[in-house]
């Protein structure tokens, strides 16, 4: 779950970019409640895919290594389009961007039941549905982050950032309720119908928020003389490839990249395939105890944000995202002892009390040392870490359970997880950020 962002470097000062904005939104608040509204039902629908999606899987493929490798295609984009739709973000209008992304999901997920239905639905149309899906999200996320600080005075980002934050894993909290109450009744490929119901309600709500005023990201974005030549597609590439390499030229971002993208190499698979297949066959449970676990999980985080913003606001960036890492490996290892569901449930709580450690700073961290017109990139970049190496670390550890028992793959890779943190400390660009 990413954070929205602000812009660090402002051509006036905040107090008058405060006013301005203010005179041009007077309703700010309003547009702010229309789009987080638009977000907490379809955080609402993201969880049920998540809670539904590799039991789906796992009978549309009959095998755990496939159900891991469909699976990870829901951030495979991330990997290969992911820095040119944050170059795509920095160009153009970011409201058009977010409403034909969330259309596009609706679409993809609601084609999943479609194909159920008509008996058609196996591995192949299983993964392009997904893959499209993922597309749609690639697009919206950095968005979404991008998009925030054009109608909210930056005064009062913050605060609106926690919001989003907090609502979010609320969302995810009561979705695997929803899960239980909607899986006995429509089944749980309807689960995706639902999903699908809530892309829509979202992009309605983004087609309500007015055009905003982009002037001055469209002029810090704009093209150069001499590439206005250049068709739209190469642009775009050049852009994404330029904005990256710039990105990576900030040196407590590039130590953060190189960090998180071991990290969530090693661990990511076991959150998405290992926990279920926990559930799944080692315990002998269903969907609904699957959801329950994913319940105790978001409520760990809501917990962690709210205790972050209370305590831990003064921290140092630096060090505190490398403890969020080393305690995101440390805290699969109890995994490994589970016998009940209880026993998963309180380790699903406590391993998400410790995640807003690592989202919350590094969102501050990126707000404060990249440009504001660059935001959609680094923001891009930093889904290529995250959810680019789940496309990977899904299938690896999918592949992985067919020939290692799933508890002694929480141990080791729960333990080598913690590593990437460990060697950050001798990282001086992240380790000494403030």
């Amino acid at each position: 779950a990413a954070l929205l962002s602000s812009s660090p470097a402002l051509p006036m000062s905040s107090a008058v970019l405060d006013e301005a904005v203010a005179a041009a939104y007077p309703k700010w608040k309003r547009l702010l409640g229309l789009l987080w509204l638009g977000q907490v039902v379809s955080h609402l629908g993201d969880a049920l895919f998540l809670t539904a999606i590799i039991f789906i899987a796992i009978e549309a493929t009959g095998s755990k290594g496939a159900a891991g490798l469909v699976a990870g295609l829901k951030y495979a984009p991330a990997i290969i389009f992911g820095l040119f739709a944050g170059a795509l973000v920095d160009r153009y209008d970011r409201r058009r961007v977010m409403l034909w992304a969330d259309l596009l999901r609706a679409i993809a997920v609601g084609s999943i039941p479609i194909l159920h239905a008509t008996n058609t639905l196996n591995g192949i149309t299983l993964s392009i549905a997904v893959f499209v899906l993922a597309m749609g999200a690639t697009l919206f996320n950095p968005a979404i982050k991008a998009m925030l600080p054009e109608f909210t005075p930056p005064v009062h980002l913050t605060r609106a950032i926690s919001l989003f934050q907090i609502a979010e894993y609320a969302a995810f909290v009561m979705g695997p309720l929803l899960a239980s109450i909607v899986a006995p009744r429509l089944g749980n490929i309807h689960l995706l119908s639902v999903d699908a119901a809530t892309f829509f309600f979202s992009a309605v709500c983004i087609a309500l928020l007015p055009k905003t005023a982009r002037r001055r990201q469209r002029e810090e974005s704009a093209p150069h003389k001499h590439d206005r030549d250049l068709l739209p597609l190469r642009r775009t590439i050049r852009d994404g490839f330029e904005g990256a390499l710039k990105v990576m030229r900030v040196r407590p971002i590039a130590a953060l990249v190189l960090v998180g993208t071991a990290n969530n190499l090693l661990i990511m698979g076991l959150a998405h395939v290992a926990v279920p297949v926990l559930v799944y066959e080692t315990l002998g449970l269903d969907l609904a105890a699957y959801g329950s676990t994913l319940k105790y999980f978001f409520l760990g985080m809501v917990i962690g944000s709210l205790l972050f913003w209370t305590f831990g606001r003064r921290l140092p960036k630096g060090p505190t995202i490398l403890l969020g890492i080393v305690l995101d490996g440390l805290t699969f290892v109890p995994f490994a002892f589970c016998q009940t569901l209880t026993h998963v449930e309180w380790a699903q709580a406590l391993h998400g009390l410790v995640i807003p450690l690592i989202i919350i700073p590094r969102t501050v961290l990126v707000q404060q040392v990249v440009p504001g017109h660059l935001h959609g990139r680094a923001f891009a970049l930093i889904n290529v870490t995250v959810f680019g190496m789940t496309a990977l670390s899904n299938p690896l550890v999918g592949f992985l359970s067919e020939w290692v028992a799933v508890p002694t793959l929480f141990l080791w890779l729960g333990l080598l997880g913690a590593l990437p943190g460990l060697c950050g400390l001798f990282l001086p660009h992240l380790r000494q950020t403030r």
